[in-house]
Protein backbone atom coordinates (compact mmCIF):
# COMPACT_ATOMS: atom_id res chain seq x y z
CA UNK A 1 0.00 0.00 0.00
CA UNK A 2 1.47 3.20 -0.51
CA UNK A 3 0.35 5.25 2.45
CA UNK A 4 2.70 2.51 3.89
CA UNK A 5 5.34 3.11 1.32
CA UNK A 6 4.85 7.32 2.35
CA UNK A 7 5.44 6.78 5.99
CA UNK A 8 8.27 4.45 4.80
CA UNK A 9 9.65 7.36 3.07
CA UNK A 10 9.44 9.73 6.28
CA UNK A 11 11.43 7.06 8.33
CA UNK A 12 14.10 7.10 5.29
CA UNK A 13 13.73 11.05 5.90
CA UNK A 14 14.77 10.90 8.76
CA UNK A 15 17.88 8.20 9.19
CA UNK A 16 19.21 8.55 5.70
CA UNK A 17 21.06 11.74 4.84
CA UNK A 18 22.50 10.89 1.33
CA UNK A 19 22.91 12.78 -1.69
CA UNK A 20 19.64 11.08 -2.94
CA UNK A 21 16.75 12.29 -1.29
CA UNK A 22 15.27 9.86 0.58
CA UNK A 23 12.02 9.04 -1.20
CA UNK A 24 13.53 8.50 -4.54
CA UNK A 25 15.61 5.58 -2.57
CA UNK A 26 12.43 3.68 -1.05
CA UNK A 27 10.47 4.23 -4.46
CA UNK A 28 13.50 1.94 -5.93
CA UNK A 29 15.17 4.75 -8.11
CA UNK A 30 18.64 3.75 -8.99
CA UNK A 31 21.34 3.73 -11.43
CA UNK A 32 20.08 5.02 -15.33
CA UNK A 33 15.92 5.28 -14.15
CA UNK A 34 17.16 8.59 -11.54
CA UNK A 35 17.52 11.91 -13.32
CA UNK A 36 19.53 15.00 -12.49
CA UNK A 37 20.18 18.03 -14.30
CA UNK A 38 21.12 21.56 -12.95
CA UNK A 39 20.67 24.91 -14.42
CA UNK A 40 22.31 26.76 -15.80
CA UNK A 41 23.35 23.61 -18.38
CA UNK A 42 26.96 25.61 -18.87
CA UNK A 43 29.10 24.02 -15.15
CA UNK A 44 30.99 27.65 -15.58
CA UNK A 45 28.17 29.47 -14.13
CA UNK A 46 26.96 29.20 -10.82
CA UNK A 47 24.40 26.91 -10.08
CA UNK A 48 21.12 27.98 -9.78
CA UNK A 49 18.04 25.61 -9.54
CA UNK A 50 18.26 21.78 -10.23
CA UNK A 51 15.62 18.75 -10.65
CA UNK A 52 16.21 15.35 -9.60
CA UNK A 53 13.84 12.54 -10.44
CA UNK A 54 12.81 9.08 -11.75
CA UNK A 55 11.42 7.28 -13.97
CA UNK A 56 9.88 4.42 -14.92
CA UNK A 57 8.88 2.26 -18.60
CA UNK A 58 5.71 0.80 -17.65
CA UNK A 59 3.43 -1.38 -20.26
CA UNK A 60 0.41 0.75 -21.06
CA UNK A 61 1.18 4.00 -19.38
CA UNK A 62 4.06 4.26 -21.53
CA UNK A 63 6.49 6.50 -19.36
CA UNK A 64 6.26 7.51 -16.06
CA UNK A 65 7.34 10.24 -13.15
CA UNK A 66 8.22 9.20 -10.30
CA UNK A 67 9.63 10.96 -7.27
CA UNK A 68 10.00 14.78 -8.61
CA UNK A 69 11.95 17.09 -6.29
CA UNK A 70 12.89 20.87 -7.41
CA UNK A 71 15.46 22.82 -5.64
CA UNK A 72 15.17 26.74 -5.96
CA UNK A 73 18.68 27.41 -5.44
CA UNK A 74 21.83 25.36 -3.71
CA UNK A 75 21.56 26.83 -0.42
CA UNK A 76 17.43 25.99 -0.10
CA UNK A 77 15.72 22.40 0.84
CA UNK A 78 14.68 19.83 -1.73
CA UNK A 79 10.62 20.22 -2.61
CA UNK A 80 8.91 17.30 -3.71
CA UNK A 81 6.40 18.03 -6.41
CA UNK A 82 5.21 14.74 -7.58
CA UNK A 83 4.94 10.90 -6.07
CA UNK A 84 3.84 9.39 -9.47
CA UNK A 85 2.63 11.10 -12.49
CA UNK A 86 1.58 8.89 -15.91
CA UNK A 87 -0.99 9.01 -18.68
CA UNK A 88 -3.49 6.66 -17.59
CA UNK A 89 -6.09 6.42 -20.50
CA UNK A 90 -5.52 7.08 -24.45
CA UNK A 91 -9.34 7.02 -25.18
CA UNK A 92 -9.97 7.24 -28.97
CA UNK A 93 -14.06 7.41 -30.20
CA UNK A 94 -14.61 7.86 -33.97
CA UNK A 95 -17.24 10.23 -35.25
CA UNK A 96 -19.29 7.04 -36.19
CA UNK A 97 -19.74 5.75 -32.84
CA UNK A 98 -17.66 2.94 -33.25
CA UNK A 99 -14.67 1.91 -32.93
CA UNK A 100 -14.21 3.44 -29.51
CA UNK A 101 -10.81 2.32 -28.43
CA UNK A 102 -9.31 2.34 -24.82
CA UNK A 103 -5.55 2.27 -25.97
CA UNK A 104 -4.54 1.54 -22.41
CA UNK A 105 -7.00 -0.24 -20.58
CA UNK A 106 -7.83 -2.51 -23.57
CA UNK A 107 -4.62 -3.20 -24.61
CA UNK A 108 -0.81 -4.03 -23.95
CA UNK A 109 1.09 -1.70 -25.60
CA UNK A 110 4.19 0.02 -24.62
CA UNK A 111 6.92 2.16 -25.34
CA UNK A 112 8.96 1.45 -28.82
CA UNK A 113 12.64 1.56 -29.47
CA UNK A 114 14.08 5.24 -30.58
CA UNK A 115 17.24 5.83 -32.78
CA UNK A 116 19.45 8.67 -32.94
CA UNK A 117 17.31 9.87 -35.89
CA UNK A 118 14.11 10.07 -32.96
CA UNK A 119 16.91 11.69 -30.35
CA UNK A 120 19.89 13.66 -32.16
CA UNK A 121 22.60 14.43 -29.88
CA UNK A 122 22.60 18.18 -31.95
CA UNK A 123 19.84 19.21 -30.35
CA UNK A 124 21.02 18.08 -26.84
CA UNK A 125 19.36 14.34 -27.02
CA UNK A 126 20.42 11.26 -25.06
CA UNK A 127 18.83 7.69 -25.31
CA UNK A 128 18.19 6.33 -22.24
CA UNK A 129 16.94 2.73 -21.05
CA UNK A 130 18.21 0.33 -23.69
CA UNK A 131 17.20 3.66 -26.35
CA UNK A 132 13.53 3.26 -25.78
CA UNK A 133 13.72 7.10 -23.74
CA UNK A 134 15.29 9.95 -25.03
CA UNK A 135 16.46 12.90 -22.98
CA UNK A 136 16.68 16.33 -24.43
CA UNK A 137 18.81 19.69 -22.48
CA UNK A 138 18.38 22.77 -24.58
CA UNK A 139 17.45 26.23 -24.79
CA UNK A 140 13.94 26.96 -24.19
CA UNK A 141 13.55 30.06 -25.45
CA UNK A 142 12.90 33.55 -23.69
CA UNK A 143 12.13 33.42 -19.99
CA UNK A 144 11.82 37.04 -19.68
CA UNK A 145 13.22 40.48 -20.95
CA UNK A 146 12.95 44.50 -20.23
CA UNK A 147 13.76 46.12 -23.16
CA UNK A 148 17.92 45.14 -23.41
CA UNK A 149 18.00 42.94 -20.53
CA UNK A 150 17.08 39.40 -21.11
CA UNK A 151 16.98 35.93 -20.23
CA UNK A 152 16.91 33.03 -21.97
CA UNK A 153 15.61 29.91 -20.24
CA UNK A 154 16.59 26.36 -20.12
CA UNK A 155 14.98 23.04 -19.82
CA UNK A 156 15.02 19.25 -19.64
CA UNK A 157 12.72 16.95 -21.62
CA UNK A 158 12.05 13.22 -21.30
CA UNK A 159 9.82 11.88 -23.51
CA UNK A 160 9.22 7.86 -25.53
CA UNK A 161 6.59 6.81 -27.78
CA UNK A 162 3.77 4.08 -27.47
CA UNK A 163 3.05 1.99 -30.45
CA UNK A 164 -0.42 1.78 -30.57
CA UNK A 165 -1.39 0.26 -33.75
CA UNK A 166 -1.51 2.41 -36.35
CA UNK A 167 -0.65 5.31 -33.93
CA UNK A 168 2.44 6.96 -31.92
CA UNK A 169 1.52 8.60 -28.59
CA UNK A 170 5.26 10.98 -27.97
CA UNK A 171 4.40 11.22 -23.67
CA UNK A 172 6.72 14.34 -22.91
CA UNK A 173 7.61 15.80 -19.77
CA UNK A 174 9.30 18.61 -19.50
CA UNK A 175 11.51 20.37 -16.46
CA UNK A 176 12.62 23.92 -16.61
CA UNK A 177 14.83 25.73 -15.05
CA UNK A 178 12.16 28.16 -13.15
CA UNK A 179 10.53 25.11 -11.75
CA UNK A 180 8.17 24.34 -14.24
CA UNK A 181 6.77 20.85 -15.28
CA UNK A 182 5.06 20.15 -18.21
CA UNK A 183 3.17 17.10 -19.51
CA UNK A 184 2.44 16.31 -23.19
CA UNK A 185 0.54 13.85 -25.31
CA UNK A 186 0.92 13.80 -28.92
CA UNK A 187 -0.77 11.73 -31.68
CA UNK A 188 0.81 11.06 -34.88
CA UNK A 189 1.62 8.25 -37.33
CA UNK A 190 -0.52 7.00 -39.34
CA UNK A 191 -4.36 7.44 -39.69
CA UNK A 192 -7.16 4.53 -39.43
CA UNK A 193 -8.95 3.89 -42.53
CA UNK A 194 -11.90 2.18 -42.16
CA UNK A 195 -14.01 3.11 -45.33
CA UNK A 196 -13.82 5.09 -47.87
CA UNK A 197 -13.11 7.83 -45.84
CA UNK A 198 -10.89 9.10 -43.17
CA UNK A 199 -12.99 8.91 -40.42
CA UNK A 200 -12.78 12.02 -37.66
CA UNK A 201 -12.34 10.77 -34.01
CA UNK A 202 -10.88 12.37 -31.01
CA UNK A 203 -7.58 11.59 -29.00
CA UNK A 204 -8.66 11.86 -25.08
CA UNK A 205 -5.66 11.74 -22.57
CA UNK A 206 -6.23 11.18 -18.64
CA UNK A 207 -3.19 12.08 -16.62
CA UNK A 208 -3.06 10.48 -12.85
CA UNK A 209 -0.89 13.20 -11.05
CA UNK A 210 -0.03 11.73 -7.48
CA UNK A 211 1.49 15.34 -6.42
CA UNK A 212 3.02 15.23 -3.38
CA UNK A 213 4.04 18.68 -2.60
CA UNK A 214 6.17 18.59 0.07
CA UNK A 215 5.79 15.14 0.96
CA UNK A 216 2.53 13.50 1.02
CA UNK A 217 0.52 14.87 4.23
CA UNK A 218 -1.55 18.32 4.21
CA UNK A 219 -1.99 18.80 0.92
CA UNK A 220 -4.89 20.79 -0.27
CA UNK A 221 -6.93 21.73 -3.68
CA UNK A 222 -7.84 24.91 -4.57
CA UNK A 223 -10.59 25.24 -7.77
CA UNK A 224 -9.16 29.10 -9.06
CA UNK A 225 -11.80 30.56 -11.55
CA UNK A 226 -12.15 34.34 -12.77
CA UNK A 227 -14.71 36.47 -13.42
CA UNK A 228 -16.18 39.33 -14.72
CA UNK A 229 -18.04 41.74 -12.89
CA UNK A 230 -18.95 45.37 -14.73
CA UNK A 231 -15.54 47.52 -15.03
CA UNK A 232 -14.25 45.38 -11.77
CA UNK A 233 -12.82 41.38 -12.16
CA UNK A 234 -11.86 38.70 -9.62
CA UNK A 235 -10.42 35.76 -9.10
CA UNK A 236 -12.22 33.25 -6.31
CA UNK A 237 -10.56 30.20 -5.13
CA UNK A 238 -13.00 27.83 -3.58
CA UNK A 239 -11.25 24.58 -1.38
CA UNK A 240 -12.13 21.20 -2.58
CA UNK A 241 -13.04 19.52 0.67
CA UNK A 242 -14.24 16.56 -0.11
CA UNK A 243 -13.77 14.17 -3.39
CA UNK A 244 -15.58 15.43 -6.71
CA UNK A 245 -15.05 16.58 -10.37
CA UNK A 246 -14.96 19.57 -12.11
CA UNK A 247 -15.66 21.16 -15.78
CA UNK A 248 -12.81 23.24 -17.52
CA UNK A 249 -14.50 26.63 -18.41
CA UNK A 250 -12.58 28.58 -20.90
CA UNK A 251 -14.04 31.88 -19.82
CA UNK A 252 -13.09 31.58 -16.33
CA UNK A 253 -9.59 29.99 -16.40
CA UNK A 254 -10.45 27.39 -14.22
CA UNK A 255 -7.27 25.69 -13.04
CA UNK A 256 -6.61 23.76 -9.76
CA UNK A 257 -4.04 24.96 -7.22
CA UNK A 258 -2.03 22.56 -4.65
CA UNK A 259 -0.66 23.93 -1.94
CA UNK A 260 0.71 22.25 1.53
CA UNK A 261 -0.07 23.12 5.12
CA UNK A 262 3.62 23.69 5.72
CA UNK A 263 5.26 24.82 2.44
CA UNK A 264 5.86 28.77 2.47
CA UNK A 265 8.47 31.07 1.07
CA UNK A 266 10.36 33.89 2.93
CA UNK A 267 7.24 36.22 3.04
CA UNK A 268 5.25 33.97 4.58
CA UNK A 269 3.28 33.46 1.57
CA UNK A 270 1.48 29.74 1.17
CA UNK A 271 3.54 27.69 -1.70
CA UNK A 272 2.04 26.05 -4.02
CA UNK A 273 1.74 24.67 -7.59
CA UNK A 274 -1.13 25.82 -10.38
CA UNK A 275 -2.56 23.25 -12.81
CA UNK A 276 -3.20 24.90 -16.04
CA UNK A 277 -4.58 23.39 -18.69
CA UNK A 278 -3.41 23.76 -22.12
CA UNK A 279 -5.82 22.41 -25.06
CA UNK A 280 -8.15 23.63 -27.66
CA UNK A 281 -11.22 22.29 -26.57
CA UNK A 282 -13.62 20.16 -24.28
CA UNK A 283 -14.51 16.69 -25.04
CA UNK A 284 -17.80 14.96 -24.11
CA UNK A 285 -19.08 11.50 -25.06
CA UNK A 286 -21.77 9.04 -23.72
CA UNK A 287 -19.21 7.69 -20.94
CA UNK A 288 -19.54 9.29 -17.59
CA UNK A 289 -15.87 8.93 -17.31
CA UNK A 290 -15.70 11.85 -20.03
CA UNK A 291 -18.08 14.32 -18.88
CA UNK A 292 -15.59 16.34 -16.58
CA UNK A 293 -11.77 17.64 -16.53
CA UNK A 294 -10.39 17.33 -13.13
CA UNK A 295 -11.18 15.12 -10.64
CA UNK A 296 -9.84 15.38 -7.24
CA UNK A 297 -9.77 11.98 -5.68
CA UNK A 298 -8.03 10.59 -2.06
CA UNK A 299 -5.32 7.95 -2.44
CA UNK A 300 -5.97 4.76 -2.67
CA UNK A 301 -3.38 2.42 -4.08
CA UNK A 302 -6.19 0.12 -5.92
CA UNK A 303 -7.80 3.04 -7.88
CA UNK A 304 -6.34 3.72 -11.47
CA UNK A 305 -8.98 2.89 -14.28
CA UNK A 306 -10.31 5.72 -15.74
CA UNK A 307 -13.22 4.47 -16.53
CA UNK A 308 -14.22 3.97 -12.61
CA UNK A 309 -13.50 7.56 -11.78
CA UNK A 310 -17.38 7.94 -10.95
CA UNK A 311 -17.39 4.94 -8.90
CA UNK A 312 -14.07 6.93 -7.22
CA UNK A 313 -15.53 9.83 -5.64
CA UNK A 314 -19.26 7.97 -4.10
CA UNK A 315 -19.24 8.26 -1.27
CA UNK A 316 -16.87 11.46 -1.42
CA UNK A 317 -14.36 10.87 1.37
CA UNK A 318 -12.49 14.15 2.87
CA UNK A 319 -9.53 15.03 0.47
CA UNK A 320 -8.49 18.70 2.39
CA UNK A 321 -5.38 18.47 4.39
CA UNK A 322 -5.06 14.68 3.08
CA UNK A 323 -2.98 12.86 0.13
CA UNK A 324 -4.75 13.84 -2.54
CA UNK A 325 -4.51 12.77 -6.72
CA UNK A 326 -5.55 15.09 -8.96
CA UNK A 327 -6.80 13.57 -12.65
CA UNK A 328 -7.22 16.00 -15.76
CA UNK A 329 -8.69 15.20 -19.09
CA UNK A 330 -8.10 16.94 -22.54
CA UNK A 331 -8.15 15.70 -26.11
CA UNK A 332 -6.45 16.78 -29.72
CA UNK A 333 -9.55 16.95 -32.08
CA UNK A 334 -9.00 15.18 -35.43
CA UNK A 335 -10.55 16.69 -38.60
CA UNK A 336 -8.47 14.46 -41.11
CA UNK A 337 -6.71 16.57 -44.26
CA UNK A 338 -5.19 15.40 -47.48
CA UNK A 339 -2.18 15.66 -45.69
CA UNK A 340 -2.81 12.83 -43.08
CA UNK A 341 -3.36 10.26 -45.63
CA UNK A 342 -6.14 10.24 -47.99
CA UNK A 343 -7.82 7.38 -50.85
CA UNK A 344 -6.26 7.55 -54.10
CA UNK A 345 -10.28 5.28 -55.77
CA UNK A 346 -10.39 2.62 -53.40
CA UNK A 347 -6.83 2.22 -52.44
CA UNK A 348 -6.29 4.21 -49.21
CA UNK A 349 -2.44 5.67 -49.06
CA UNK A 350 -1.13 6.14 -45.84
CA UNK A 351 0.28 8.69 -45.22
CA UNK A 352 1.52 10.23 -41.81
CA UNK A 353 -0.43 12.88 -39.93
CA UNK A 354 1.60 15.14 -37.85
CA UNK A 355 1.69 15.29 -34.31
CA UNK A 356 -1.03 16.99 -32.53
CA UNK A 357 -0.62 17.87 -28.83
CA UNK A 358 -2.46 18.46 -25.99
CA UNK A 359 -1.03 18.75 -22.07
CA UNK A 360 -0.90 21.12 -18.89
CA UNK A 361 1.34 23.04 -16.95
CA UNK A 362 1.91 22.46 -13.44
CA UNK A 363 3.36 26.55 -12.85
CA UNK A 364 4.79 27.05 -8.91
CA UNK A 365 2.97 29.84 -7.35
CA UNK A 366 4.80 31.74 -4.74
CA UNK A 367 7.27 28.91 -4.29
CA UNK A 368 10.17 31.63 -4.48
CA UNK A 369 10.70 34.45 -2.97
CA UNK A 370 10.96 36.58 -6.04
CA UNK A 371 11.69 36.38 -9.73
CA UNK A 372 13.38 33.20 -10.64
CA UNK A 373 16.55 33.45 -12.64
CA UNK A 374 16.78 37.18 -12.42
CA UNK A 375 18.67 39.45 -13.18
Amino acid sequence: MKTRNKLTVVLFSILLLGAIPAVMRAQGCSGPYLVEQRFPVNTALPEETRWRFCFQRVRKNGLVINAAFFRKSPASPWVQVIYDARVAELFVPYHSGSPRFRDMSGFNFGLFQLTPRHCPRGVGGTLLDNDYVCKEVHDRGLAWTNYSDVRRGEELVLWGGIGAGNYNYIIEWTFRDDGVMLGRVGATATNYGGGQALEAHMHGIFWRLDIDLNGFPGDTVEVVSHRELGLTAGDPATMVRNEASFEWNPQAFTSLMVHDSTLKNAQGHASGYDLMPARTGTPRHQEDFTRRDFWVTKYKYSEMLVPDLPKYIVPAEPVAGNDVVIWYYSAAHHLPRDEDGRYVGNTFEPLVAHVMWTGFMLKPHNLFDKTPLYP
